[in-house]
């Protein structure tokens, strides 16, 4: 067991690359959730705990529609139910957060046994899919030093403030002692997993790069404080772990960078139309959505033409046969 776990700590200081793609996944996942923990504590345990039993749930579903085969989809279940939950304010209700987990853990079961093609974090998209039926109800945030309700950075800056200011400091930005999404406050534990992901070569760097530019952009044009609309846990969170990860993103290469642009122009510019951070997972929701859509639809045209081709061929065949039993008919 030790020589085991021992060989396991090897190839995640030296050759994470080489580790499962779930493992990375949950490692970089690992510091948001502990900061999450540390700041806003029991409301951060209760979600958890919830996103852990929908996750396990749907683990034993897993195991149990993939008995007889040798695939299988990992803890992609609980990853997903976990991504799902990070993005729910501290201060809603326990009755979303369960509905985005379970949402989460069903879609990830679909997509792993129907369409593993389609690349996509479905526990963003369940996040997406409840915060717009419910009209925005997992947008509760609360103060982490006072447990009472209020908005997140953003939206106090828009409403309260001047463009160019910064109403909160850069610090407890970075920290993520603000309110917000209960695993994804903190710019400090994102940037962590991040790095990770890059160390273990997960993260598109190009995509990143044109995140940023295309935030700068936007900023640049509305002459805000670059520093605290950048200081934003939230949104480096869907930017670092979400939209750069290669697994999730289109195999053209040329289209990454434009991912990445629009991802910042629309995450960070829709911000002047009075959305907060949440625009930043909707823009990202949309941008794998969009790309999932994409994948099911160029693997339907294949299944279509397959089956064309197949039906012309037996069609032939069946002219051939005909010719060949005429003249012996005859004779």
């Amino acid at each position: 067991m030790l020589v085991r776990a021992g060989a396991w700590l090897d190839r995640a200081a030296f050759k994470p690359a080489s580790l499962p793609d779930d493992l990375v996944t949950g490692i970089a996942l690992l510091p948001a959730v502990v900061a999450g923990l540390i700041i806003f504590k029991l409301p951060a345990a209760e979600m958890l705990g919830i996103a852990a039993a929908a996750g396990g749930i749907g683990l034993l579903i897993a195991h149990w529609l993939w008995r007889h085969q040798l695939s299988h989809p990992g803890v992609s279940p609980l990853i997903a139910a976990v991504f799902g939950v990070a993005l729910i304010g501290a201060g809603a209700s326990l009755i979303v957060t369960a509905e985005i987990a379970v949402l989460a853990v069903v879609l990830e079961l679909i997509r792993s046994r129907y369409a593993s093609a389609i690349r996509a974090q479905v526990g963003l998209l369940a996040f997406a899919a409840v915060a717009l039926i419910t009209r925005g109800a997992p947008f509760a945030y609360i103060n982490p030093a006072t447990g009472n309700a209020f908005g997140d950075p953003i939206a106090t800056w828009f409403r309260f403030f001047s463009p160019a200011s910064a109403p909160i400091d850069p610090i407890r930005l970075y920290v993520g002692n603000v309110p917000g999404p209960v695993f994804a406050t903190s710019l400090l534990a994102v940037t962590v997993g991040v790095a990770w992901l890059a160390y273990a070569r997960r993260v598109s760097l190009v995509v990143l790069v044109a995140f940023l530019a295309g935030a700068a952009l936007a900023i640049y044009s509305f002459h805000w404080d670059p520093l605290f609309q950048l200081d934003s846990g939230p949104t480096w969170f869907v930017a670092g772990l979400l939209l750069a990860d290669r697994r999730l993103l289109p195999e053209a290469w040329s289209l990454r960078p434009l991912l990445g642009l629009a991802g910042g122009l629309f995450a960070v510019g829709l911000r002047r139309n009075g959305y907060g951070i949440e625009v930043a997972f909707l823009t990202v929701a949309i941008v794998q959505a969009v790309i999932a859509v994409v994948v099911i639809l160029y693997w339907s045209a294949s299944v279509a033409m397959e089956r064309w081709k197949r039906t012309r061929r037996l069609r032939q065949r069946e002219a051939n046969l005909r010719v060949v039993k005429t003249p012996s008919q005859a004779s």
